[in-house]
C-alpha cells in the first residue's frame, strides 16, 4: 500500500485498534470491515511483551494488507522505544505509523529521519510511509499546525472525541470531558483546521470514553467527528467499526441531492449561468466541489462492497 504505484488508500473512514502481539485479533479483524488496522505497540502491549509483538509485526502488515485493510502501526513515543520499533515495522504493504505522545514539530522530524533509514534498509520505496501525530502534551497540542508541516509524510493529525472518560489529552489540556463535549470543541476543531492547513488532509479522532457495548454513544461521537471535519474515526472494539462505516457512508439522500444539484448546475452552465435556483436555494459552482466528493464516496463504496476485502483465515 505505500508503494507510489499503488492506489492511496486515504481517506480511511473507520480503523480499529488492535494489540500488536494478538494475531489471531488481527485475523478476525476482516470480519467487520475497517478500512484500516492500527497495530498497537504502545498502550495494548505490556514491556514484557513487546519485544515478541516486534517480531510478528511484519507477518501481521503483510496479513492486513492481502486483506484489502490499510495496516498502520501505533509505535510507542520517541522516549520509550520507537526507535526499536521502527527497525521493525518498516514492512513492505505498511501504509503509516502513528506516533503517541508528540510533543512538537522535532519529534515528526526525528521519526521521517527513522523511516527514510528503515525504508533504505529494507529495499523499500524512499517516502511511502505515512505519520499520523498523535499529539497528547500541552506544547504539541499548541504547536499542531508546525507539527503537521514538519514532514511531508503526514497524512493527518489524530485527537481525541472522547466520552466522559479523561484521558493523556484531556490530562494535559485541563478539560474534563463529557458526553455533549462542547469542553472539546475548541481542541478539535483546531486540529482539522491545523492538520489541513499544513497539508495533512485526513485528520483522525480516536473515539472512546464510552462503554464498549453503548453503540449509540459511539454512534453520536463518530457522527461528531464526522461533522466537525475528520476524515474518519479510530475505535478500540470491533463492534464499533460497522457504526462508524454507517456514520462514514453517504446517505442515498445526500448522493441523490448531490447528483441533482450538479445535473441543474451543468444545465445552468449550459444556459450561460452561473448560479440557479435549486430546491429553494441558490447553488454555484462552490457547491459543486462537496457534491463530487459525496458521489465519488459512493462509487468507492460501492467498488469495495461489490469486491469486498480479500478476506482471512478464521
Amino acid at each position: 500500500m505505500s508503494d507510489a504505484s499503488q492506489t492511496s488508500p486515504w481517506p480511511l473512514r473507520s480503523l480499529l485498534f488492535v494489540p500488536a502481539h494478538r494475531g489471531d485479533w488481527v485475523e478476525k479483524s476482516a470480519r467487520v470491515e475497517p478500512d484500516g488496522v492500527i497495530l498497537d505497540l504502545e498502550d495494548a502491549v505490556v514491556p514484557d511483551r513487546k519485544a515478541g509483538a516486534r517480531e510478528a509485526i511484519a507477518g501481521n502488515i503483510a496479513t492486513l494488507a492481502a486483506a484489502g485493510i490499510a495496516p498502520l502501526v501505533r509505535i510507542n513515543a520517541l522516549a520509550d522505544g520507537a526507535a526499536l520499533d521502527v527497525q521493525h515495522v518498516v514492512a513492505r504493504g505498511l501504509e503509516a505509523v502513528v506516533l503517541p505522545k508528540v510533543n512538537g514539530p522535532e519529534d515528526v522530524a526525528e521519526l521521517d529521519r527513522m523511516l527514510s533509514e528503515a525504508e533504505a534498509a529494507a529495499g523499500m520505496p524512499q517516502r511511502g510511509v505515512g505519520i499520523v501525530p498523535l499529539p497528547e502534551t500541552a506544547r504539541g497540542l499548541w504547536l499542531s499546525y508546525e507539527t503537521a508541516a514538519a514532514s511531508d509524510r503526514v497524512r493527518g493529525l489524530m485527537g481525541p472525541v472522547s466520552g466522559p472518560t479523561s484521558g493523556d489529552v484531556a490530562k494535559s489540556f485541563g478539560y474534563q470531558p463529557s458526553m455533549d463535549g462542547e469542553e472539546q470543541l475548541y481542541l478539535q476543531s483546531r486540529t482539522i483546521l491545523a492538520s489541513r492547513a499544513a497539508g495533512g488532509h485526513h485528520p483522525l479522532a480516536c473515539v472512546f470514553g464510552t462503554p464498549l457495548d453503548d453503540l449509540n454513544a459511539v454512534e453520536m461521537l463518530a457522527t461528531r467527528a464526522c461533522r466537525l471535519g475528520f476524515t474518519g474515526v479510530a475505535a478500540i472494539h470491533p463492534s464499533h467499526v460497522p457504526v462508524i462505516n454507517r456514520v462514514f457512508r453517504p446517505s442515498e439522500e445526500r448522493i441523490e441531492y448531490a447528483g441533482a444539484l450538479l445535473e441543474a448546475l451543468k444545465v445552468a452552465n449550459e444556459a450561460g449561468e452561473g448560479a440557479v435556483r435549486f430546491r429553494g436555494k441558490m447553488i454555484d459552482a462552490a457547491m459543486a466541489a462537496e457534491a463530487r466528493a459525496v458521489l465519488a464516496e459512493a462509487k468507492a463504496r460501492a467498488r469495495a462492497g461489490m469486491s469486498g476485502h480479500a478476506g482471512m483465515p478464521g
